[in-house]
């Protein structure tokens, strides 16, 4: 295998450890790309967010969340990995409840090697994994709940594998502990997926998280933390802090255990102006190096 094949797979087994194990079986799982943090915030978090998704990133954590947002908002996110491996993201809210997301991974140009052309002078080919969602959320009074739709695509070189998933979430606000939210989440419910010859399962994916903001020394707190199970891994873990000052700036740190090329750490920060924000988080992958994101922010209607 030539290098940079080699390390854009190790990129994205580590930004998904499911795949990394099931990579050395027969009929690996596709879509697992449907595990990848977006949004500049959630990632700086630790991917933290089954309890915040209450924006435009709610269909990508809790789709319940589109019943709990504050303003209309749109979103645009772009990830910039190693050796030319792309993630751009672009999600929608609205206040009737409505949402929608784009999701696209990009893995570039990669050189093609065989048996008997093994130092890549077959030419080159791509791979690319795009989803389009929608959905809708409502409040019941405190209580949450949301579903969601998508439509998603795999593609390697000429082969190509499409299918359709359901999103399900409640997201709880605890009235005797103001600040306090409850979230859960199934994520990619759905049908057996047909790629070349074999039926694929699509990467089920269990969340649950608590979130909680208070204010303190004229500044806003929130910590978060999150559990998540897919169909073929062990229970996964984040954690996140945000420090808010005067509704402007705001510093975040966290953890995962999702990231297994790296030691965990997360960071990012956020500027706000008036009806825009930008978002800015990095995720250390070891030998491989950072992969950064930034996400572009604008509200309306609130």
């Amino acid at each position: 295998m030539k290098p940079r094949m080699a390390l854009l797979l190790c990129v994205l087994a580590a930004a998904s450890p499911r795949w990394a194990r099931a990579q050395t079986a027969a009929g690996t799982e596709p879509f697992d790309f449907l595990l990848l943090d977006a949004g500049a915030r959630a990632v700086a978090l630790g991917g933290a967010y089954t309890a915040l998704a209450t924006d435009a990133n709610a269909l990508l954590y809790n789709p319940a969340g589109l019943g709990m947002v504050k303003s209309n908002e749109v979103t645009f996110m772009h990830n910039q990995y190693v050796e030319g491996l792309t993630q751009e993201y672009a999600g929608f809210s609205s206040l009737q409840g409505f949402g929608a997301n784009f999701n696209y991974l990009n893995f570039g140009s990669l050189t093609r090697t065989t048996y008997s052309q093994q130092n890549g002078t077959d030419g080159t080919f791509s791979i690319g994994d795009m989803a389009v969602s929608a959905g809708y959320g409502r409040a019941l009074g405190s209580l949450s709940l949301g579903v969601g739709v998508k439509y998603i695509r795999e593609s390697l070189d000429n082969v190509t594998a499409s299918g359709y998933a359901a999103d399900v979430g409640a997201l709880y606000s605890v009235e005797a502990l103001h600040g306090l939210t409850l979230g859960a989440s199934a994520l990619n419910i759905g049908p057996e997926v047909k790629f070349l010859n074999n039926k694929e399962k699509l990467p089920l994916n269990f969340r649950g998280g608590a979130a909680y903001s208070f204010s303190a020394l004229k500044s806003r707190t929130v910590l978060a933390a999150d559990v998540s199970k897919t169909r073929m891994d062990k229970f996964r873990m984040g954690t996140g802090v945000e420090i808010s000052m005067a509704n402007i700036f705001a510093l975040r740190g966290g953890f995962t255990t999702r990231n297994d090329a790296g030691i965990g750490i997360t960071g990012g920060v956020g500027v706000t102006w008036r009806s825009l924000g930008l978002d800015y988080a990095f995720v250390p992958f070891g030998d491989l190096g950072f992969s950064h994101r930034v996400s572009l922010t604008c509200r309306w209607g609130s």
